[in-house]
């Protein structure tokens, strides 16, 4: 059995290929069970120098000795090693996890732990992935083959919010196609292939990566009106948002520049295209790209009790304070702007719930979740998880808030019944009122500075004088510091300003007005998209502007 040695101490640039050269692509593979018949299925079809690394995570007994590395070096000419100790990553070489291990990726190393917490279910795949996805970025690729459980799936999630490409293995060419399915059902998997196809694929990808050209247009505004677009690159970047404005009814030119760029080079990158314009005309001649490409722009990476030192502030100052205050006759209403697939949601509900009950209040409590991703939506409603949120769920809550069956973990049906699950638009729909608290992290990162300032303005016209604010860790109210007080800079932490002057009208958001689509179907009704509507305009008059009219049904029918 072959081991490796510590090494010296590393650097971030120690994962280059070579001076000069682009970060060394790093390839995760997760597995369990009928996990080496697939890996062997995998690099027997591997050239020895495809200029990348292999981190192989296996679910392993810590009871029984592995032979996995040297089954796996019969098959590749690369080398290969279990990873006992810190180790350098070099492009070429195939790295084994060793029993009883953790393995972790930072600063050009492999890190070794010890598996901690043993009474809980250990996720070693979804750890590491997500110190993969923080260490490569778009340099990270992640693999989930056959195997039981749901492992890997949130972590592949991480590697494709920053940029990494993910693949899951064919489910009918699994031995075991579980942990595939739970991957393959987020949403968040570019590529599924039978393992024996899956390194042509990967140098596929890696001689695209090679071609891929991009304009830097990061510092290249878009034209206010209809003005005369700033060169070829520049009208072409226009040409594809307003394709998706005029197929989806969504409009992104008001995210910052970086953002738009880097999630349009994924799609380069997935689908083997070289540039802009060649992207832009693939765009145009497949329909299937356009619902990709929306999905790269809303990827929505979100987890249970995110930040964990954050919604310990919650817990121990603001959820207590929020039902103290409160009459007994009195309802708290919190809204989740930009919610995902809703595990922030149920985090906050299960917090006022715990403070709700400490108090011993009778107020009622009503929860507003809302996302412009409808898909996610749909997800949220089901309260449904993988076993792998056991990582971030604290175990006295998970026992208490959660019930565990068929391989997954469900939220208990009294505080399901307390949130309102609803597609909104941040820019085009009206916004709630008289709320107590809001919470939407990491939403503003990605809009430019005027929009973020348009949005703070909303914000605090939804929530009552003194409402709380809960923003992302990169995130801050300062643009809007007329409006909102720091209770906690460091967990991004405010409160509504009593604003005594709200009889001026709110900035409106920009109208798609002319985009040429007039409504759309959703679930069998005619919907009427933001070509249709008038720009979000509110009169800060005291009264609530009106909410959807599926937001304010749903309310009727499931009362206070």
């Amino acid at each position: 059995m072959t081991t490796t040695n510590p090494g010296d101490t590393g650097r971030a640039d120690d994962v280059r290929a070579a001076a000069g050269h682009p970060l060394l692509t790093v390839v995760g593979i997760g597995t369990s069970a009928g996990g080496i018949p697939a890996l062997i299925n995998f690099f027997s079809h591997a050239p020895a120098s495809m200029g990348m690394a292999f981190v192989v995570i296996i679910h392993l007994s810590p009871e029984h000795e592995s032979h996995a590395d040297a089954i796996l070096q019969r098959a590749t000419a690369m080398p290969v090693a279990q990873v006992t100790s810190a180790t350098r990553i070099e492009s070429n070489h195939v790295y084994v996890i060793a029993p009883g291990k953790q393995l972790r990726l930072s600063d050009g190393y492999l890190h070794v732990a010890d598996r901690d917490e043993p009474d809980r279910r250990i996720l070693t795949i979804d750890e590491f992935f997500r110190t993969l996805a923080d260490a490569q970025g778009v340099n990270a690729m992640g693999i989930v083959l056959s195997g039981t459980g749901s492992d890997g799936a949130a972590g592949l999630s991480h590697i494709k919010e920053k940029g990494g490409v993910t693949m899951a293995q064919e489910p009918n060419d699994a031995e075991y196609l579980e942990m595939p399915k739970h991957a393959i059902t987020t949403g968040q998997i570019d590529i599924i292939l039978p393992a024996a196809e899956m390194p042509q694929k990967l140098l596929e990808l890696r001689d695209n990566a090679r071609r891929i050209h991009v304009p830097e247009l990061e510092t290249a505004e878009p034209e206010e009106e209809e003005g005369v677009p700033r060169g070829d690159a520049e009208r072409i970047l226009q040409d594809i948002l307003m394709h998706l404005r005029v197929r989806t009814g969504h409009d992104f030119r008001h995210y910052k520049r970086a953002t738009v760029l880097r999630r349009i080079e994924r799609r380069l990158q997935v689908n083997g295209l070289p540039d802009l314009e060649r992207y832009r005309n693939y765009l145009r001649t497949n329909p299937e790209e356009t619902t990709a490409l929306l999905a790269d722009m809303l990827i929505g990476v979100t987890q249970f009790f995110r930040d964990r030192e954050a919604f310990d502030f919650l817990r121990e100052t603001v959820t207590p304070e929020l039902f103290r205050a409160a009459p007994s006759d009195a309802q708290i209403r919190v809204w989740i702007a930009g919610c995902s697939t809703g595990e922030e949601a149920y985090s906050i509900a299960v917090l006022m719930a715990q403070a709700r009950e400490a108090a011993g209040s009778a107020s009622a409590l009503q929860v507003f979740a809302t996302d412009i991703d409808e898909t996610a939506i749909a997800r949220a409603r089901t309260g449904s998880y993988p076993e792998s949120i056991a990582a971030d769920v604290p175990a006295d809550l998970l026992r208490r808030y959660f019930i565990h069956e068929a391989g997954r973990y469900v939220i208990v049906k009294p505080v399901r019944e307390r949130i309102l699950f609803a597609a909104h638009s941040l820019p085009k729909d009206p916004p709630f009122s008289h709320l107590d608290f809001i919470s939407c992290r990491n939403v503003l990162i990605y809009l430019d500075r005027a929009v973020q300032r348009q949005v703070l303005e909303l914000f605090h016209f939804a929530l009552r004088p003194g409402g709380y604010l809960l923003l992302g860790s990169a995130e801050s109210a300062d643009a809007a510091d007329d409006l909102f007080t720091v209770v906690d800079k460091k967990h991004r932490i405010y409160r509504a300003r009593k604003n005594l002057n709200r009889t001026r009208q709110a900035d409106s958001f920009p109208s798609l007005a002319g985009c040429g689509r007039r409504g759309r179907t959703v679930g069998g009704r005619k919907r009427e998209t933001a070509a249709a509507a008038r720009p979000a305009q509110f009169l800060f008059l005291g009264a609530a502007p009106a909410r959807p009219r599926r937001i304010r049904a749903a309310e009727r029918h499931r009362g206070p």
